[in-house]
């Protein structure tokens, strides 16, 4: 079955890994998390996201609303996501453990639904 994670972090994360002298040290765990999911077989796909940046489109009352920046109700901010495919939540769940996000915001998961 395949899940998606997403990967949210605090914003000073994102700045850290932004940070040309830091960057490359505080991306090292990432790194390997990759590699893992990679060499396991599980994974179907991701990206990385563009830091600090979305738009958010709402329409009420007819009218569209376009607000800019990431402004979820949350103080961590989306960073990527990947799918895995793997036989069980539980699996989904071991994996989302092991992500670097885990340690300093969260790993969210949830099934793909087939259509």
């Amino acid at each position: 079955m395949e899940y998606v994670l997403t990967f949210n972090q605090p914003a000073a994360v994102y700045e850290v890994h932004a940070d040309p002298v830091k960057g490359p040290q505080s991306l090292q765990a990432w790194k390997t998390y990759m590699d893992a999911v990679v060499a396991a077989g599980v994974m179907r796909g991701g990206n990385r996201l563009a830091p600090m940046s979305a738009t958010t489109v709402r329409v009420r009352d007819g009218k569209r609303q376009v607000q800019d920046g990431p402004f979820a109700e949350t103080k961590d901010l989306l960073g990527g996501y990947i799918v895995i495919d793997v036989p069980t939540l539980d699996d989904a769940l071991e994996w989302a453990a092991r992500s670097p996000s885990s340690l300093t915001g969260n790993t969210e998961v949830r099934p793909v639904m087939t259509m």
